[in-house]
């Protein structure tokens, strides 16, 4: 009982089951109490009466029989002794007309131990005793007062209230197992409401089935029309925001990047070609282009254009083994350019692309048609002048040579630590062996200057010097060890964090490697289970083109994440946002936008409203909304006018040393 009274001290806690309970309990005891109480009146008052007409009976029958005997002393008194022993009576006297005893005889035994003082306290009878006139002839010879026994009616009495007690009881128990059955049943909806709502509050619109009972029906209904609506704002808000920056970052005719979106993209590939680069620029230029629309007409030519087009990309697609990754653009009416990162081999590509478009050419052999083109590695120092200037004389040299028609910038850099894919695979392994790594911290803060958590990056030493993650990883990746990286990492993680007690949000960045072996996820998450509270600030990183490429694996690992405390971000966003399917029910922490986009965002109009779009639909569903690689103070206010909530930046060790929160 006690348990249900605190209850009351817990009225912002108290649920409605429990109300619920408490209500039936509550109806359960005064039922009760108030069953007991008037069946046991109606009893008292049936006993009552019916022990006074036994006492009047009892005083007639003994009045009649002492009228009839002869009025010896002895006698009466043996006949009222008699009568006294036989029966169960409290007191039988015969008083003479004057009011003085004749006979009399009193009970004084002690009463029944089995009925409780208090129940006799409450429940004692009083009952009037029978009363009789006693005559000798004609004239009256006494009153004759016949009182029985209550304690024996007492006895009847409390047997009855226990065994109405012991069946209410075994009634209330049948009743509280069948209220417990039907209260599930009734409030199962609302532990749908429940469910829905703490997913409304994960950013997850579910929806919920529609129960039987009204109430509940009319709630559950408005619940997922309040699903739906977000959902459907979200998704055409998607829409609208892809149609958009589709428009204002590429070419109508193409479909391919426009200028101005692939020079954001070189400056990115630029800053991150300052640690190591291992990338490449082709630049192509169709010659003699405007022939086909003197000669033929625009129709042609704008087949011929997108059949060029379509070569480039599916040239890209057969060799995506040779890079990480690569972009395409139309930079001017016959100008295109191709950006590859992570590659080695740009005369192997170029012959390639070479043989494709004699090929394409020869379809063409009525008109005087030629595409040249040009390439170079990406140096270190490489600026987005300098870079395109060198390619664009090469491309001056090329169309000098027509018989050559392309030309090779073979710059590769040569001060790579090991010469082959033996040595770096046994380097990198044996840096995860021996545990010679270390983290680098990159804080990203809110414009306030806030930390809202650390975005760490592995180090790893080589050749006894530590190298970031750009040195390496595209070794790692060529060599499929990103998911031993990221396990070491992990480790590394718990090794140096897990006993701080001053731990802030920790983002750890997972490879596509691991997130396609199960076996690789279950072993991370498991071994983060056995440290909850690092596990509580860690904050898993996903490529926004993994997340796209492999929705349904991205949706259960962020389903697993959450269930052990951790959260899940999205990092370089951009241009597959919209792609990605129903984004409000994966419970996102942050999305981190490429820097791309952010890149001199103060005089480009087009990628603000891209951006402040993104910031809207994000904040609808209460995601954060970072941005990567903004270095520049007027790009970082531009973007917090266009609602971002902060930034990454610099590491806080440039050495890796240090490892600070």
């Amino acid at each position: 009982m006690m348990s249900f009274m605190s209850l009351f001290k817990r009225e912002s806690k108290i649920t409605l089951r429990q109300e619920l309970w408490l209500a039936i309990l509550v109806v359960i005891i005064i039922s009760f109490v108030s069953t007991v109480l008037i069946s046991t009146y109606s009893a008292k008052q049936y006993f009552s009466s019916q022990l006074y007409l036994k006492n009047i009976d009892d005083a007639n029958g003994l009045a009649l029989m002492l009228s009839q005997m002869h009025k010896d002393h002895v006698e009466l008194e043996l006949l009222i002794s008699a009568t006294f022993d036989t029966g169960h009576y409290q007191r039988i006297e015969l008083q003479d007309p004057e009011g003085a005893p004749i006979v009399k005889r009193v009970f004084n035994g002690k009463l029944d131990k089995s009925v409780p003082i208090w129940f006799h306290h409450f429940y004692q009878l009083h009952v009037m005793p029978g009363v009789a006139q006693v005559s000798d002839g004609w004239q009256q010879f006494g009153t004759l007062y016949v009182e029985s026994h209550s304690q024996y009616t007492e006895l009847a009495l409390w047997e009855n209230v226990t065994r109405l007690f012991l069946g209410f009881f075994t009634v209330a128990i049948t009743a509280c197992i069948a209220s417990a059955y039907f209260l599930r049943r009734i409030l199962r909806p609302l532990d749908d409401v429940v469910r829905q709502a703490n997913a409304l509050g994960d950013k997850r619109f579910i929806k919920s089935k529609v129960p039987h009972t009204y109430e509940f029906a009319r709630l559950v209904s408005s619940m997922n029309l309040l699903s739906t609506r977000f959902s459907r704002i979200i998704k055409e808000d998607k829409r609208r925001l892809e149609e958009f920056r589709f428009k204002s970052q590429h070419d109508e005719l193409t479909g391919l990047a426009n200028r101005e979106y692939f020079y954001a993209t070189l400056e990115a590939q630029l800053q991150q070609s300052k640690e190591h680069a291992h990338g490449a620029l082709f630049l192509f230029r169709i010659v003699n282009l405007d022939q086909i629309s003197e000669q033929a007409n625009r129709v042609e030519m704008v087949a011929f254009l997108r059949r060029f087009t379509q070569t480039l990309v599916a040239f890209l697609e057969a060799n995506e083994d040779r890079f990480s990754e690569s972009h395409i653009a139309r930079l001017s009416h016959t100008d295109f350019a191709v950006l590859v990162a992570d590659t080695d081999d740009i005369e192997r590509l170029s012959t390639k692309i070479f043989k494709q478009h004699q090929a394409l050419l020869a379809d063409y052999s009525q008109f005087n048609l030629a595409i040249t083109h040009a390439c170079s590695y990406i140096e270190r120092e490489d600026s987005r002048f300098t870079l395109l200037k060198r390619v664009d004389n090469l491309l001056k040299v090329a169309l000098t040579k027509p018989q050559m028609q392309a030309q090779v910038n073979n710059n590769k850099q040569r001060n790579e630590l090991f010469s082959d894919a033996d040595s770096w695979r046994e380097a990198i392994e044996h840096a995860l062996d021996t545990n010679a790594l270390d983290v680098l911290l990159y804080p990203v803060k809110s414009f306030s200057g806030k930390l809202l958590q650390n975005q760490l990056s592995l180090s790893l030493l080589l050749n006894g010097e530590l190298y970031r993650s750009g040195y390496y990883y595209q070794w790692a990746q060529r060599l499929k060890l990103l998911a031993r990286l990221d396990w070491g990492q992990i480790k590394y993680l718990v090794q140096v964090f897990e006993q701080r007690d001053d731990l802030n949000l920790i983002s750890v960045e997972l490879s596509r490697e691991t997130l396609l072996d199960d076996s690789a996820v279950a072993a991370i998450l498991t071994y983060l289970l056995a440290f909850p509270k690092l596990a509580k600030h860690i904050c898993f990183d996903v490529r926004e083109s993994i997340a796209v490429s492999e929705f349904t694996l991205f949706k259960d690992f962020c389903i697993q994440a959450k269930s052990m405390g951790a959260k899940v971000a999205l990092k370089r966003v951009g241009s597959a946002f919209n792609k990605i399917k129903e984004i409000h029910e994966l419970g996102l922490e942050m999305i981190k936008i490429d820097s791309v986009y952010g890149h001199n965002i103060s005089y480009s109009q087009d990628n603000q409203t891209f951006l402040r779009g993104i910031c809207s639909v994000a904040h609808s569903i209460g995601i954060t909304v970072i941005a990567e690689g903004v270095e520049s103070p007027e790009d970082q206010k531009t973007l917090q006018a266009l609602g971002f909530d902060g930034f990454v930046s610099q590491p806080v060790d440039d050495k890796a040393k240090g490892v600070q929160t």
